[in-house]
């Protein structure tokens, strides 16, 4: 159950891979036509635990209209939080904020506060677009804090801000032999992964209704969590919100599982429910 709750958080920012579904360059900067003030999208996640699933926690996703330093901004939050049923077992309080220029989705500043047992870290994302730097600064119980100072890539992203900006990007050409590219900045680190479309289909929520999905897979990097396979699979909405509805993340220690719960104040009506 730990090892479940601990990456349950991480695996629902898996589905900004599908960023790259064309080619991520081309498409920096971007309009806007699919989110707006006031959404709010929440996900169960589920880990099998032996031969059981069981639901350890919940994810949500908002964004509100704000301002940065007197700039207009997009203020993504993401929190990741296990059930109270599980707290005395292993607590888990994540929290993500990014504030991104809404024209280009340049991310302005960007946190993440980890609370998850007895472990905790705090890192930031300072972006000074004029000097082409990102200055971080992570600090966990167990490090001092350390400070990097990285160059900006072209068309990168913080964590938030690919999940926001792969929605914006059209996804009706799909090619099952084409894999693109995303880089996302995590920490003080840029890393590379990719995704594959692999066609339509029809997925049945937690609520019962039935929706019509793009389907992609995604290879992510080697490590403690993942094998470095085709390890995430994402079904997403075939309309103008472009929403997750199920995630499927194979990992070491078994697999997770996330399904959309609800999704408040979206834009565009859900045209992907098949009645």
């Amino acid at each position: 159950m730990k090892t479940s709750i601990i990456i349950f958080t991480r695996c629902i920012w898996l589905y900004a891979a599908l960023c790259s579904i064309q080619t991520a360059c081309a498409q920096c900067p971007t309009s806007n036509t699919v989110f707006g003030d006031g959404e709010q999208i929440r996900y169960t996640v589920s880990y099998n635990w032996g031969p059981v699933w069981v639901d350890a926690g919940l994810v949500t996703f908002s964004v509100t209209n704000d301002l940065f330093r007197g700039k207009p901004a997009w203020h993504l939050k993401g929190t990741g939080k296990s059930f109270a049923s599980y707290d005395m077992l292993f607590k888990v309080r994540d929290y993500f904020d990014s504030w991104i220029d809404p024209g280009s989705f340049q991310s302005y500043s960007f946190q993440r506060n980890v609370y998850e047992g007895d472990y905790t870290l705090l890192n930031t994302l300072n972006f000074d677009h004029n000097a082409n730097r990102v200055i971080a600064n992570t600090k966990s119980n167990n490090n001092p804090q350390r400070t990097d100072t990285l160059a900006i890539r072209s068309c990168a992203f913080d964590m938030l801000s690919a999940v926001y900006y792969t929605r914006t990007l059209d996804f009706s050409e799909l090619h099952p032999d084409i894999k693109k590219h995303i880089t996302v900045l995590i920490d003080d680190a840029y890393y590379d992964i990719y995704i594959r479309p692999l066609g339509r289909e029809i997925v049945e929520s937690t609520d019962g209704k039935r929706y019509r999905c793009l389907k992609f897979a995604a290879r992510m990097v080697q490590g403690t969590i993942f094998k470095g396979e085709e390890d995430v699979l994402v079904w997403v909405t075939d309309d103008a919100n472009k929403i997750p509805i199920y995630i499927e993340a194979k990992i070491i220690v078994g697999t997770i599982k996330a399904y959309l719960k609800d999704a408040k104040g979206v834009r565009n009506p859900f045209s992907s429910i098949v009645h």
